[in-house]
């Protein structure tokens, strides 16, 4: 079905731009993944960089070319919740909730993920999450100071401070910086690989050290998202050099062409010096005009050539 929908937007989109249908042919042939699945981690050089859809392009790419699904996660820090918006599977899941299962009760969620039209599985986070819960702690603390004060009885006291006791938990469960998080996480994307051709981590600007180098260790390759104007160019020229994080794989700088002008060869060349590896060139996908069948067309060639650096 997802390969039908590819094969009809590479005719729309050839129609109109003169796409070669023998590359749309090529790229499918090469990315017909199987599991166990190849994991690949991208962070932003800064803030609304593209990490989160450069994760959504290639998993796109993957489900509808694939042997086997195409799962991305969110794992961006802070700022979670945009890959699920953005990939239209909003609030159907969350990575905090399936560490919490796996980390609190030992048990495991039959479906941890929610999944979009086009057939990509993605563990998103609801960006409230955790204000959400540290609002139920203050009532909760609330609650048990006022029994204090009123001099309730043994028992109504012992239940309140139960009940702070399992908050407390589930509050050191679902921080996503968390130890007992991290190793929860990891225990999920270990169980993915083997029902995936794909994992995608979006880890957006690498807010959490442990996260970062538990996904890191995994990652068959780590992708540097950078749009391709001077002001981030200038940022990733400062900042790549100075990032603390090795992939078990190898590393690739993506420059997206975000104005009409594109980065100079020379420019590109110096800042893959400064972080001692390749830089591809990727389309501009057109953003919130097209839908992901045509953003993904766009950017075939870019993703055919980060896919093969994982083989």
């Amino acid at each position: 079905m997802a390969t039908d929908a590819l094969r009809a937007a590479a005719g729309r989109l050839r129609r109109r731009q003169g796409t070669p249908l023998l590359e749309v042919r090529s790229s499918s042939s090469q990315l017909a993944w199987e599991a166990p699945a190849t994991t690949i981690s991208v962070a932003g050089v800064h803030g609304g960089a593209g990490a989160s859809t450069l994760c959504l392009l290639v998993a796109h790419a993957l489900a509808a070319c694939a042997q086997a699904p195409a799962l991305t996660v969110d794992l961006a820090g802070r700022s979670r919740g945009g890959l699920s918006v953005l990939g239209g599977a909003a609030g159907q899941a969350s990575a905090e909730a399936t560490a919490a299962v796996a980390a609190i009760h030992g048990g495991k969620l039959e479906r941890p993920l929610g999944i979009n039209e086009a057939g990509v599985r993605i563990i998103g986070a609801h960006p409230d999450g955790i204000e959400d819960i540290d609002h139920s702690q203050e009532t909760l603390i609330a609650r048990l100071r006022d029994a204090v004060a009123r001099e309730s009885d043994d028992a109504r006291v012992a239940e309140l401070a139960r009940a702070a006791v399992r908050e407390q938990r589930s509050w050191h469960a679902l921080r996503w910086d968390n130890e007992q998080s991290v190793n929860a996480i990891t225990r999920v994307l270990d169980r993915a690989i083997d029902h995936h051709a794909l994992v995608a981590v979006d880890l957006g600007m690498l807010d959490g050290e442990a996260l970062a180098r538990a996904v890191g260790a995994r990652s068959d390759l780590h992708v540097w998202a950078v749009p391709g104007r001077a002001s981030s160019l200038e940022i990733a020229q400062r900042r790549l050099p100075l990032v603390n994080l090795e992939p078990a794989g190898g590393e690739v700088i993506v420059v997206w062409q975000a104005e009409e002008r594109a980065p100079s060869s020379k420019r590109l060349s110096a800042l893959g010096d400064a972080r001692g590896c390749r830089v591809v060139r990727m389309a501009n996908h057109g953003g919130s005009r097209t839908d992901w069948p045509t953003r993904t067309l766009q950017c075939m060639s870019a993703i055919t050539e980060l896919c093969a650096l994982t083989r």
